[in-house]
C-alpha cells in the first residue's frame, strides 16, 4: 500500500493544502462545495487503506490501487482547478505561481537528504539481490550484522560460507522482485520478500531441475547505532509455493 507518511509528497500536500486554504478564506465563495468534495474523497482514500489493512474489507489488492488511484486523481483534479480558480481571482498577486514550485522543491529536496527507515530497508534488499547476481561476496557480508544467526546457520560466519558454496559457480542470472512487504518497529523490522529468480544456463539448477523459480524468503533486521540497518536473521519461506527451509538448500 503507498504510505503518504514514507514519502516526499507528505510536504508537497500538507504545504499546498494550507496555501489552498489561506486563499480560500478569501476567496470565492463557489468553492465550497468542491473544498468539502475534496475533504471527503481523501477520507475516503484513507478509510479504504485502513479497512484493508485490518482486513475488514476484503478486495483484491490490484482493485484496491485502482480505487485509490482514481480518487488521488480525482483529488488532484479538483485541487489544481481550484488552485488555478484562486490564482487567476488574485492575477495581481503573481508571488502566489512561485509558490508551487518552492514546495515541490523543498519536498523533494527534502527527500534527497533525509532518508526514512523504508527507504533504507528497501535499499538494502535492492543491493542484496544485486550483490547476489553478482556474486559478489563482500557486498553481501556488508549487509549481515556480526551477531547473525537462523534456524540452520548459528554465525555470520556460517552463513557466508554456505554463501560461497552456492555462488561458487554462476547460479543466478537475474531476480526481480514480486512484491515485499516491511513491517517496522524501531529499533527493529521485518521484511517478506517474494522474488522471482532466474538462473544461469551454466548452473547445476538451470540444468538439473528448472529455469527459474518464485523464491520467498523472511527477513529480520536491526538498527545499530550508526542508524545502520542490517540483517539480523533470514529464513527461507517456500520456492515454487512449496514450503521449504535453509536445510534444502544446496
Amino acid at each position: 500500500m503507498f504510505n503518504v507518511f514514507e514519502q516526499p509528497w507528505t510536504l508537497l500536500i500538507a504545504g499546498i493544502i494550507v496555501w489552498f486554504s489561506l486563499l480560500f478564506i478569501h476567496g470565492d465563495s463557489r468553492l465550497w462545495w468542491q473544498s468539502h468534495l475534496v475533504i471527503f474523497l481523501a477520507v475516503a482514500f484513507f478509510a479504504m487503506d485502513f479497512l484493508v489493512n485490518v482486513g475488514l474489507f476484503k478486495i483484491s489488492k490490484t482493485l484496491t490501487i485502482i480505487i485509490q488511484s482514481v480518487l488521488c486523481a480525482a483529488i488532484t483534479t479538483l485541487l489544481i482547478l481550484q488552485i488555478i480558480h484562486i490564482i487567476q481571482t488574485y492575477e495581481h498577486r503573481r508571488w502566489q505561481w512561485f509558490l508551487p514550485i518552492v514546495l515541490i522543491a523543498a519536498a523533494f529536496g527534502l527527500d534527497l537528504l533525509v532518508k526514512t527507515d523504508l527507504e533504507k530497508i528497501n535499499t538494502l534488499i535492492s543491493t542484496g539481490r544485486k550483490a547476489t547476481e553478482q556474486e559478489d561476496f563482500n557486498a553481501i557480508a556488508a549487509l549481515i550484522s556480526t551477531d547473525y544467526s537462523d534456524s540452520f546457520h548459528n554465525t555470520k560466519d556460517a552463513l557466508m560460507k554456505h554463501c560461497r558454496n552456492l555462488l561458487s559457480e554462476p547460479l543466478v542470472e537475474k531476480t526481480r522482485k514480486m512484491s515485499l512487504d516491511i513491517d517496522i518497529s524501531s529499533p527493529r523490522a521485518e521484511a517478506t520478500l517474494v522474488t522471482f529468480v532466474n538462473f544461469e544456463k551454466e548452473s547445476h539448477v538451470y540444468r538439473d531441475y528448472k529455469q527459474f523459480v518464485i523464491f520467498k524468503i523472511k527477513l529480520y533486521l536491526q538498527k545499530g547505532r550508526d542508524k545502520r540497518w542490517l540483517i539480523h536473521r533470514t529464513e527461507v519461506i517456500e520456492i515454487d509455493r512449496h514450503p521449504v527451509s535453509w536445510g534444502d538448500i544446496r
